[in-house]
């Protein structure tokens, strides 16, 4: 089975709070529907509202985003 690419969400959160959110709330989009709330929070955060297949790929792209980030900062 050919290893899939990467995607990454129609819009990337800019602070490493907001990346964390996204992390979480792709999280639950995984295992459940979100309440109408959360959804909305999701859709500001990424740019739209994902199926749980896709939740769970952006989550992955996000978490290295943040690894990076991460990285970036104790790097200097």
């Amino acid at each position: 089975m050919p290893k899939q690419k990467m995607q990454s969400p129609p819009q990337i959160p800019q602070s490493e709070k907001k990346l964390e959110r996204a992390i979480c709330l792709l999280g639950s989009r995984t295992k459940v529907e979100l309440s109408s709330k959360s959804v909305q929070e999701l859709v500001a955060l990424v740019g739209r509202y994902p199926n749980p297949q896709e939740a769970a790929v952006w989550k992955q792209f996000l978490k290295q985003m943040l690894k990076s980030k991460q990285q970036c900062y104790f790097d200097n």
